[in-house]
């Protein structure tokens, strides 16, 4: 009997250490399997933060290029309307030529351009068409020399003495220095509208 105890208390102390020992096998697999979730968690976050901020910059890289592609179009449609109207004031010179503003205001320009260079030996070249508003112009001046010559286009130009000095009055020659000018003034109001 005593062997049928001491078997019975060696089995229930062998359950009580496996219990325990299984009890305590549980608690480390949980808490491992709870660290380890945790740390997937971690790693999970940290992996979706790396990928967010990737396609942030991805996106942000994108949108730059569609601005600066919807910038560069507009920038060369703008251009184009800017080319169109210098086109279209140039095809208008000659008509302009012939206005009755600009004949009257003829001669005030040549004697501004004349200021350049010496009476004695100048000469003025212009259209054949404007010939006789030139020589109106410079009806004081006698001594200046009127040249019409078909290839000028609008307006003259003032040759001085020995040719060394010459003075563009030519209305295409104004359009080009003033192209820059209406160009911003043609953004601005393309913007405005």
């Amino acid at each position: 009997m005593v062997a049928s105890n001491l078997e019975t208390e060696l089995r229930r102390s062998a359950e009580t250490t496996a219990k325990s020992i299984l009890g305590a096998a549980r608690a480390d697999a949980e808490r491992i399997r709870s660290e380890a979730d945790r740390l997937i968690g971690d790693r999970r976050r940290e992996v979706l933060r790396g990928k967010e901020a990737e396609y942030d910059a991805e996106a942000r890289v994108a949108m730059a290029a569609e601005r600066h592609s919807a910038m560069r179009a507009l920038l060369l449609a703008r251009t184009r309307v800017v080319t169109r109207v210098l086109e279209r004031a140039r095809a208008l010179l000659p008509d302009a030529a012939q206005n009755e503003t600009y004949v009257s205001t003829l001669g005030s320009e040549l004697t501004e351009a004349l200021q350049f260079v010496d009476d004695e030996g100048a000469v003025v070249r212009c259209s054949a068409d404007l010939a006789p508003a030139v020589r109106e112009g410079l009806r004081d001046r006698p001594e200046v020399k009127v040249e019409p010559k078909a290839d000028i286009g609008t307006g003259f130009v003032v040759i001085g003495a020995g040719g060394s000095i010459h003075v563009d009055g030519r209305l295409e020659t104004r359009i080009d220095r003033l192209a820059s000018v209406l160009a911003i003034e043609i953004h601005k109001r393309l913007e405005e509208s």
